[in-house]
């Protein structure tokens, strides 16, 4: 017996399935909110409510007050805006490079550094961490930056940008006089700056939420960011304080949905126009 479902049908039934995947997703992050803004009594109950029946501050304020949260955010947007910005620089000369400058070594260049994507982070992590050892950089900012410095997802998001890029504006610029950094900076960088924008926010998020490489390079409290310093709050010894571990998760959450929130649209538009799905 076989059961015809009409187009209609078919889109209700996606529709519901997409719905079901939205609220598991959204589930869990209105239910730290909410947690953030609980007494301890109500965290601990086998009622499930979203809605704080007292809402608190005290949280927010145990953070706070206890606790180097602001040295946290501190140390988690210098290793951000780090990681970002020499990320989009390197991406950006290297995909200019493979770009502009034609030789025979371009294509195996490229895939050498594609082949890179593959490789898992527990291969180079021991390598990278005897490097900044000796390097005499653990437990700063540079230990976190430097490593992850170059990105092979970056500088082929980058590249896709930049290839497609007509090679009539290249002829014009150097029929014109203009040498290789001013057709990088006038003609490459203004035309891609879309894509830049995206994956530089994009990168922004990545550096936000990296949590093993700083746990391995950043020991003292003062150093750590934000990501690290949320496992102060679990202690098998003392007991886990979840209300203010939540309060941090919130506020550590907050910028970079923030962000991703006001120019979510630009950074679709930039993935559809490199040719990149999903």
């Amino acid at each position: 017996m076989t059961i015809n479902i009409s187009r209609r049908g078919k889109q209700s039934i996606l529709h519901i399935f997409l719905f079901i995947l939205v609220i598991l997703n959204i589930f869990p992050i209105f239910w730290m909110i909410s947690s953030a803004f609980k007494l301890p009594n109500e965290l601990f109950t086998r009622d499930i409510y979203l809605i704080p029946h007292v809402p608190t501050l005290d949280n927010f304020r145990t953070v706070i007050e206890e606790y180097d949260l602001l040295n946290w955010f501190y140390n988690s947007i210098v290793t951000t805006l780090g990681i970002a910005v020499t990320q989009i620089i390197v991406s950006m000369l290297a995909a200019f490079a493979l770009t502009y400058y034609k030789t025979r070594f371009n294509a195996f260049i490229f895939y050498m550094l594609i082949a890179t994507m593959v490789i898992p982070f527990q291969v180079t992590m021991i390598p990278n961490y005897i490097l900044t050892s000796r390097m005499g950089i653990l437990n700063t900012p540079a230990a976190v930056i430097i490593p992850n410095i170059a990105n092979a997802s970056t500088f082929f998001f980058i590249r896709q940008h930049v290839s497609g890029i007509p090679k009539a504006f290249f002829e014009a610029a150097e029929v014109e006089g203009a040498n290789s950094f001013w057709i990088f900076r006038k003609v490459v960088f203004r035309i891609c700056q879309g894509a830049i924008l995206s994956m530089f926010i994009l990168c922004l998020i990545d550096g936000w939420n990296q949590y093993f490489w700083p746990l391995l390079v950043l020991s003292s409290s003062e150093h750590q960011t934000l990501t690290i310093g949320l496992q102060q709050f679990l202690d098998h010894e003392t007991g886990n304080r979840w209300g203010p571990f939540m309060a941090t998760a919130t506020l550590a959450s907050l910028p970079m949905m923030i962000i991703y929130g006001f120019i979510q649209k630009n950074i679709i538009d930039a993935f559809v126009g490199s040719g990149i799905k999903g």
